[in-house]
């Protein structure tokens, strides 16, 4: 492929951002493969050592982390050696099957952020409506994970019909090659799309947008309705407490919702810290580059 077409691939302002862009996620994403791989293996143990077996919760940690592995590994940890080295991007080794397949393991993504997603409907059904693990299991649990896996699966394999995996910002993803050609965003409207589609880049930004935004309002209310479901609960509970002291309704007197309230902000505020801030860095006018770089690729990774 001619060299010129990877020309003003860069997005950073300089070599020393385009390093740190390169290393930092290694380390970051690293973390990230560790923690999957560990909640990979607790499961076995307790599916080997547990008559029982596993449970609902303990089937979705398996296909999030699954997602997580593949994404982080092949995306964020891979990195800059499977972007084609004629992009003269720093640590650039790949080619244009390294990049293809850097570029449909990136989709995968998608994948944790579904199950991510039917985490928190598990919590939700569970301790807001009253449901046990085996209606769970019984009426919906395999067809999430039917939707799940087939629906990241298509939206992985579509790209490849339009040759859709290019390199962009020292990564392979569903971008048009050259970066500035066709009606895609950032494109010029006049150049035309040598690899890729730039309408169907466009559907594919749109539909990031669209489940990251359905996803985070989802999540925070699932959470806020958990919290107050059992909140509410312990205060239903404590007009039928014999008690010589006073009820003040203090907040020590619900135990169970403090607990549910603390890892709610735990889960929340590691929710938006790792996806949020980055992707405010990420559009937001880069008057700090160096500042941007770093948040950027530091908190990217551990959102998985």
């Amino acid at each position: 492929m001619s060299s010129d077409l990877y020309a003003s691939n860069s997005c950073m302002e300089n070599v020393s951002q385009e390093i740190v862009r390169a290393i930092l996620p290694k380390l970051s994403s690293f973390l990230s493969i560790m923690g999957s791989s560990f909640i990979l293996w607790m499961v076995w143990r307790k599916w080997k050592n547990d008559k029982m077996g596993i449970d609902p919760y303990q089937r979705i940690m398996i296909g999030y982390s699954i997602f997580d592995i593949l994404f982080s590994f092949f995306y964020w940890f891979l990195g800059t050696w499977m972007t084609p080295s004629e992009t003269g991007w720093w640590g650039a080794l790949g080619n244009e099957q390294s990049c293809t397949a850097q570029g449909f393991f990136s989709v995968f993504v998608y994948g944790t952020a579904m199950y991510q997603f039917s985490l928190s409907l598990q919590m939700l059904l569970l301790i807001v409506f009253m449901w046990t693990p085996a209606q769970f299991e019984m009426k919906i649990e395999k067809k999430l994970h039917r939707f799940n896996v087939i629906s990241t699966l298509v939206a992985a394999c579509i790209p490849l019909f339009f040759k859709g995996y290019n390199p962009k910002c020292g990564t392979c993803r569903p971008v048009p090659m050259p970066s500035w050609c066709g009606d895609w965003m950032g494109g010029d409207g006049a150049t035309e799309c040598e690899r890729g589609d730039a309408i169907m880049s466009n559907i594919y930004v749109f539909l990031f947008w669209v489940v990251l935004s359905a996803f985070t309002l989802f999540c925070s209310g699932a959470m806020v309705a958990i919290y107050m479901s059992v909140y509410l609960s312990e205060r239903k509970m404590a007009k039928y407490r014999f008690s010589n002291e006073d009820d003040e309704g203090g907040e020590e007197e619900y135990p169970e919702s403090k607990r549910i309230r603390q890892s709610m902000l735990l889960y929340s505020s590691s929710f938006y810290i790792c996806w949020i801030i980055p992707l405010v860095l990420w559009y937001a006018p880069h008057g700090v580059p160096s500042l941007y770089v770093i948040g950027d690729v530091l908190f990217s990774p551990m959102r998985e």
